[in-house]
């Protein structure tokens, strides 16, 4: 996804219809406003991760917590198949 400045006022030139059908090329939203709309989601969310007062998880225990959850998903995924 590319990312525009952030400018508002009759002189932008990234002020455009909210409506209009973007490129799969220029962006993965199908709309202006739903590239809008992810992105007011996605800096909440950051702002909520960067207010936090829960305590951080070391970078290598939060890959091996993931590491075992997809070994953990995988293990299913293979359980299932063998029983069909």
């Amino acid at each position: 996804m590319r990312l525009r400045p952030v400018v508002t006022g009759p002189e932008c030139p990234y002020i455009e219809d909210m409506n209009r059908i973007l490129s799969p090329i220029e962006s993965e939203f199908a709309t202006a406003e739903e590239a809008e709309a992810y992105d007011r989601w996605f800096r909440t969310k950051v702002e909520a991760a960067l207010a936090s007062t829960q305590p951080s998880i070391p970078h290598d225990e939060a890959m091996a917590r993931l590491r075992a959850l997809i070994d953990e998903k995988r293990r299913a995924y293979a359980a299932r198949k063998l029983e069909r």
